[in-house]
């Protein structure tokens, strides 16, 4: 919304290895039940020796193609919500389809060439 108002455009970058950085704790049920109806993250990670000090991790850093708003040379607050709500969409759809394409274009040359990626 905001790259939408402001007339910035948006650089897609997934980085590969970032999820192996910290191990994760498995919460009891109730908490991750509680996350969900907070709209929360509720969530404990650690690192090296148990210390929120990331595990030692080859990263690769893949940038996608710029996404520029369709909306370059209009006024944005003229703009009634829901034509505005479209033009974020819009948006969004593009960021997620970039970060497909790059993932799967550079996933083999991380060692992922059996992974997929799934945006939720």
């Amino acid at each position: 919304k905001l790259a939408l108002r402001h007339n910035v455009p948006i650089v897609p970058v997934y980085t590969f290895g970032a999820t192996k950085m910290f191990r994760r704790v498995q919460l009891p049920q109730f908490l991750e039940t509680l996350s969900r109806a907070l709209k929360i993250s509720l969530c404990l990670l650690f690192g090296k020796l148990g210390l929120p000090i990331p595990f030692r991790q080859r990263l690769m850093y893949v940038i996608g193609k710029t996404i520029w708003p369709t909306l370059a040379n209009i006024d944005t607050s003229s703009l009634s919500g829901e034509e505005f709500d479209h033009q974020v969409q819009e948006m969004h759809d593009a960021f997620c389809n970039e970060i497909g394409r790059i993932f799967d274009r550079n996933k083999g040359h991380y060692g992922w060439e059996n992974k997929t990626l799934r945006l939720v």
